[in-house]
């Protein structure tokens, strides 16, 4: 299976073409070494767009994507 650069927070990370945001996700946590939250615990951006959780399992990633997860904030 062929593999593809993507950035999430900013960091090279590689993964299976094809793989969704949610594989995607998994993987990265699964190798995170400070995986104090999962990734249910923020909100994602791709290419600077938000993206419902509803459609993480079903968005393809391609090569140079860029994932950001943003943590929630209170306050105003």
């Amino acid at each position: 299976m062929t593999q593809i650069h993507i950035r999430i927070n900013g960091k090279h990370f590689v993964i299976n073409d094809q793989s969704t945001i949610q594989e995607a996700l998994e993987s990265w946590f699964n190798n995170s070494a400070a995986s104090l939250l999962t990734p249910d615990h923020y909100a994602i951006a791709l290419n600077q767009h938000f993206i419902p959780r509803t459609q993480y399992a079903c968005t393809a990633l391609q090569a140079g994507d860029d994932l950001e997860l943003l943590a929630p904030m209170s306050g105003g």
